[in-house]
């Protein structure tokens, strides 16, 4: 080989590995043709190709700066960019706002007296270099927190606008309220602050909260009662509130929240409508309140049942809920199988609910009785007693027993009933007897709401178990509430009455008499609610549209010939008082001729509808068909009532 091959030969090593030196494959793909080249297979003949070397060697510098270039230009640009932001953020971010930069401090005490007057100082300082805009502040108080200037208001949130906040600047609120709750239960107080800033139309917030301990609750309440009754049993539940707080407690209400199965009967407070809750008023610093609660349940063996009783403050928008609630206190009762069931049914009315009687109408009282026990009992003795507003003891008929009038009891032994000598276990049986609700009222002493109660009892002795004996005793109580005596009564008359009436008498063919119809209610012993009278006028009768009183609402459907009378509520014992309902209104009647000789309808059956409050039951009475005899009048005459020529 040569010297000058040789020479060739270094050269091509340093091309091939220098850093410098092009990739040959992307060489070949530049130089790709579809035209042929000759192959040059001698290193002596490579000075002599003019065509090869020189394009290589040009596309060989072409791609370098092409490739590498854009790759040194790109990172020079990044970088730069990268240096120059962060400059930007190293010398100008102090201006940026971060909600990290504004601190919110709240102090005040971590555990609290539930019912005191409680302070709290809320801080917010602005750690930003720039200044916050329109700051404002809102303080969100927890459930059952009340204005320490007014403790019946309830306080659910503090508002206060603060301004500008300058770079630096704090800003200090103190912050009242009185924060009830039950004892060593958690509150949240929430303080929120609301910003803006220069440049910006957009709002940002922070938010805090701090945590506080109710460590004693401003009222107590305890329930005392039976752990154990028997199904349809009467008992009593104390309800007792005392004062924990230093300050009078305002307006101060009780609500209970009865059991399935429970029945209220009374309490010594007047409860409101729903009969279960109380509104007891102020209770003074250390003060004491008692509510006695008279009930009954029912249920099946080893039920148990819950009452529930809250106490707090009435609510400012309605006097018959509780706007902040104290506390509340649990009572739960097991319902126990009485040794001997008693069941009440009167008219064959078992329900558990009070039936529903009439003044002068007998009812059949049953008394069934039923020995749940696994073993004889003896001597067995029922005893009913009878009481209520519309008992009269003239007006019982004991059937086998025997009625002792001074006592007002009935009673079944084994004198009057030899099968209550001795009772196997899981015989049954029953008593019956009569009594007539009667109306005792006068008019110097009206009663109202009248009721008939009977308290049935048994008495028995448990033959020896295991050695031992002893008395038994169950009781179960059923009422009769008794409607009230209502009546709708309607008059005709044209002498009398808030009007003038025109034309003849008798009435005469194809000539116009008016005529005054008058309508009253009398009702007796209980409220009657809604009442509304209804009657239709027949179509020769034209309405005037007087009516008297002028403001009555008593309306007309001329298309159906409808008149409706709606007079609301109707007190007790109305008849013959100011206080009864009555309503005047005038009709027109022109006879036809096929009417003569005739005493034509001038009004239709009419309806009294309404609802008894102390029943419950819906109460109707009807009014029979008015015609043209007018006898209500004192002028009236016979033969004025026949149509004639």
């Amino acid at each position: 080989m040569s010297q000058e091959d040789k020479s060739r030969i270094e050269e091509l090593k340093k091309s091939l590995y220098s850093r410098a030196s092009p990739d040959v494959r992307t060489r070949r793909k530049l130089r790709f043709s579809s035209t042929s080249q000759p192959l040059n297979t001698s290193f002596g003949g490579i000075e002599n190709d003019e065509h090869v070397d020189p394009i290589l060697n040009t596309q060989k510098e072409i791609v370098s700066i092409s490739l590498l270039t854009k790759i040194l230009i790109g990172s020079g640009i990044f970088c730069v960019i990268a240096v120059a932001i962060g400059a930007y953020l190293f010398f100008n971010g102090a201006n940026l706002i971060s909600g990290d930069n504004i601190d919110i401090t709240i102090s005040g005490p971590v555990s609290i007296p539930g019912g005191e007057p409680v302070s709290f100082d809320v801080q917010a300082t602005n750690k930003n270099n720039v200044p916050l805009q329109l700051v404002d502040m809102s303080v969100d108080f927890p459930a059952g927190t009340t204005d320490p200037s007014n403790p019946t208001q309830e306080l659910k949130n503090y508002h206060q606008l603060i301004g500008d906040l300058s770079s630096g600047e704090s800003a200090h609120k103190k912050v009242d309220a009185i924060i009830f709750g039950e004892e060593n239960m958690q509150k949240q107080v929430v303080v929120t602050l609301t910003y803006q800033v220069k440049g910006s139309s957009s709002l940002f917030t922070k938010q805090k909260s701090y945590d506080v301990l109710i460590n004693s609750s401003p009222i107590t309440v305890s329930v005392d009662s039976f752990k154990e009754v028997t199904s349809g049993q009467e008992f009593d539940m104390t309800v007792n509130l005392k004062s924990n707080s230093q300050q009078t407690l305002k307006n101060v209400i009780l609500k209970g929240s009865y059991p399935i199965g429970y029945t209220f009967v009374s309490s010594n407070f007047q409860p409101l409508s729903d009969k279960a809750t109380w509104k007891i008023g102020d209770i003074p610093p250390g003060g004491q309140q008692s509510v006695i609660v008279h009930g009954k349940i029912q249920g099946s063996d080893s039920d148990s049942r819950a009452f529930h009783f809250t106490v707090g403050a009435q609510s400012s928008s309605d006097p018959k809920i509780i706007g902040t609630e104290y506390t509340v206190a649990e009572q739960d009762i097991t319902i126990k199988k009485p040794f001997v069931s008693l069941a009440i049914a009167i008219d064959s009315d078992d329900a558990l609910t009070d039936h529903v009687g009439q003044f002068n109408q007998p009812e059949r009282i049953e008394v069934n009785w039923t020995n749940n026990l696994p073993v004889s009992i003896s001597n067995m003795q029922i005893i009913v007693k009878l009481s209520g507003s519309a008992y009269d003891k003239t007006a019982v008929e004991p059937d086998a027993g025997y009625f002792r009038s001074p006592t007002d009891e009935i009673i079944w032994n084994q004198q009057t009933n030899p099968e209550l000598a001795t009772v196997q276990a899981g015989d049954s049986g029953k008593v019956t007897f009569t009594v007539i609700p009667k109306d005792k009222s006068s008019f110097s002493a009206p009663i109202t709401n009248p009721i008939v109660v009977v308290d049935a009892g048994v008495l028995a002795d448990r033959l020896q178990e295991s050695g031992v004996s002893g008395s038994l005793s169950s009781v179960a109580t059923r009422s009769t509430r008794i409607s009230s005596n209502s009546s709708l009564t309607g008059r005709l008359v044209r002498s009398i009455g808030p009007f003038t009436n025109t034309g003849s008498v008798p009435p005469r063919a194809e000539q116009a008499t008016t005529y005054t119809l008058m309508w009253t209610i009398n009702n007796t012993s209980n409220v009657l609610n809604n009442a509304q009278v209804t009657a239709t006028l027949p179509p020769y009768i034209k309405w005037t549209g007087t009516i008297s009183p002028s403001d009555a609402p008593i309306t007309y459907d001329q298309n159906s010939g409808l008149v409706t009378w709606t007079p609301g509520n109707v007190g007790t014992y109305s008849s013959g008082s100011s206080s009864r309902k009555e309503v005047a209104f005038q009709i027109s009647f022109t006879p036809s001729v096929n009417q003569i000789d005739q005493s034509p309808t001038l009004l239709n059956q009419a309806t009294l509808s309404a609802e008894d409050s102390f029943t419950g039951v819906s109460i109707q009475n009807i009014q029979d068909y008015i015609t043209t005899r007018f006898s209500t009048d004192p002028t009236y005459k016979e033969g004025q009532a026949t149509v004639v020529k």
